[in-house]
């Protein structure tokens, strides 16, 4: 029987509150994939189940970060901080279908702030902290949010005044970029100090708020697990960031994934670094914190001291981190012998190729698995880990083609037609619970989907040679470097480069060239103490017998790749940068 009650699609902005076909609601209830549980009640089930355990904790550096000490709350704590946080956000006239843009660092204050929009049915629109006027802008005529939450302050820098000046912005269309001005004046909060003209929470949360508006209002709360819950954006490496509304159940679905693909163990102890705004951090870590009913330790941005520290204090067994930080502890020998691991069980990585010299280092020196992770915002969600192969080359490189809730295929680009031969690349195609509806504000979405669908995801994956039951992804579509009609993909020579001794990390990009149509730039960043010349890298290369047409024409040597707010290096920066 199907759970969920037919509803009718309610209008926000631009979307609809449920924007999943009601085809696909009915299916995926039928199949168990979704039902009507929504994020707080997971959390509200949990702190019934284990009152008395910790739930949250804050960096141990948010003295520094916003000027407030650090808080460790039990699971009934966070569930009365949750509540009075709902009741003071119904105060200010917040409730279901509003959309709050949110800027913040990951503390206990942003986690309490998801639950809270959860409970009471608003949407939460999350940015990274590194966003100013110029993507502030064009985000706030897009959603045009009934409020906006802010940090007065973030590492001894004030924040507001960014925020505040977008918001005048847009008001006045005082920017070139802007076609939409605001209908309404948002209203504007914060936390972690006083403003003039903005609402300070930390005030108004003190002052316990009567819950008695949130038992009313939640007498007659009407609610769907099916509705969206989160705005995110794109990280904009191949163009402005775009909207993704995801609802309970997609989130919900994702989560599901990664926590049974990373075997996560009940009641486990997780350490998040990455920024609570997009699919590593709330579909990797926040959900399967829900799920395992554990411990969830907060870390923002990634200050490698601090993150080690709190491996070891906080009892951590599972975390993540980007792969160029991995490299960089097996090839310093100081931080490699200084590193304590003994706690930790695995690491998922991604957001980059991994190296299988390092997933077989880190099983080989301190008995930790390494799970490689491969997703997108849109709903992508491949991984690779023990459950799937002991091989640390198969980890490193690739992807099982089996997938508890992800359908997905290969089609050639150019022909439309799918591929199934081993070593032909394709671009990957998807469909499934966990994979969203259309980007926010898009009229037609018909060129993201195919007739039957599937998603276009824009990767280019093949079916490996050896390991059929694999994926092994070769690139973007339009990272695919053309020279002279063949076609080399970023993805085999990072590989190559990055297992080099004296190379931490590498970009591969194409720049124009008149004859050729592109030639081949090598991005590198050295290992600390280690240089190598630009001949050796070619001559590397040429050891490494690969075909010489992907032999870099250019090499620039680097102190740190250019990455967005969510670490994903930006080689339209680096491209732009070759001549």
């Amino acid at each position: 029987m199907i759970s969920q009650p037919a509803k009718e699609p309610k209008i926000i902005k631009g979307i609809t509150m449920i924007t999943s076909p009601q085809e696909s609601i009915e299916k995926y209830h039928a199949q168990g994939f979704w039902d009507q549980k929504t994020i707080h009640d997971f959390f509200y089930d949990n702190a019934k189940s284990y009152p008395n355990a910790i739930a949250l904790a804050d960096p141990l550096n948010k003295p520094a970060l916003v000027g407030t000490s650090p808080q460790r709350l039990t699971y009934a704590a966070l569930s009365e901080s949750v509540d009075n946080l709902a009741a003071v956000l119904l105060q200010q006239g917040i409730q279901q279908e509003d959309i709050i843009l949110v800027q913040m660092p990951n503390t206990v204050e942003l986690v309490s702030l998801y639950l809270a929009c959860s409970r009471i049915g608003a949407i939460i629109s999350p940015v990274a902290m590194q966003y100013r006027e110029h993507e502030l802008e064009s985000i706030i005529a897009a959603l045009q949010p009934k409020a906006i939450i802010g940090s007065a302050v973030f590492s001894e820098k004030g924040m507001l005044s960014h925020l505040q000046a977008a918001v005048k912005n847009v008001g006045s269309q005082l920017t070139q970029q802007l076609t939409q001005q605001l209908t309404q004046q948002p209203l504007v909060m914060c936390w972690y100090g006083k403003d003039a003209d903005v609402i300070s929470l930390d005030e108004l949360c003190e002052k316990q708020s009567d819950t008695e508006i949130l038992s009313t209002y939640l007498s007659t709360f009407d609610q769907s697990a099916d509705e969206v819950f989160t705005i995110c954006w794109t990280s904009g490496t191949e163009a402005n960031p775009k909207g993704i509304p995801r609802s309970h159940n997609q989130w919900k679905a994702i989560g599901r994934m990664t926590y049974e693909s990373s075997d996560i163990l009940p009641q486990e102890n997780l350490l998040n670094p990455f920024p609570l705004i997009n699919m590593a951090a709330i579909g990797g870590l926040f959900m399967s914190w829900l799920l395992c009913r554990g411990k969830l330790v907060l870390h923002h941005p990634l200050d490698l001291p601090v993150y080690l520290k709190q491996i070891v204090t906080e009892d951590i067994s599972y975390t993540l981190a980007p792969p160029a930080l991995l490299n960089t502890i097996l090839k310093n020998e100081q931080l490699f012998n200084a590193v304590d691991f003994s706690g930790l069980r695995a690491i998922g990585s991604g957001s980059a190729p991994l190296d299988d010299w390092m997933v077989a280092g880190f099983k080989e020196h301190f008995e930790i698995e390494i799970i490689n992770h491969f997703g997108s915002n849109e709903g992508t969600s491949l991984l690779c880990g023990p459950l799937h192969t002991q091989d640390a080359h198969c980890r490193a490189r690739l992807f099982p083609r089996k997938n508890n809730i992800l359908g997905s295929r290969l089609v050639n680009p150019e022909t439309d037609e799918e591929v199934t031969e081993p070593g032909v690349a394709g671009e990957l195609q998807i469909k499934g619970p966990g994979v969203f509806d259309g980007y926010f504000e898009m009229d037609d979405a018909t060129a993201l989907f195919t007739p039957d669908g599937f998603f276009r995801t824009g990767d280019l994956f093949e079916i490996d040679n050896q390991q059929t039951d694999f994926y092994r992804f070769t690139g973007r579509c339009k990272e695919l470097i053309i020279r002279g009609g063949m076609n080399i993909a970023p993805a085999e020579l990072e590989a190559l480069l990055n297992a080099h001794p004296d190379i931490n990390e590498s970009a591969i990009t194409g720049y124009p060239c008149p004859i050729m149509g592109e030639r081949i730039a090598a991005h590198i960043v050295c290992a600390p103490d280690k240089g190598i010349s630009e001949q050796e890298v070619i001559q590397y290369l040429e050891g490494c017998h690969i075909a010489k047409y992907k032999l870099p024409e250019q090499t620039r040597f680097l102190t740190a790749l250019p990455r967005n707010p969510v670490g994903k290096i930006v080689k339209r920066a680096l491209a732009d940068e070759c001549k």
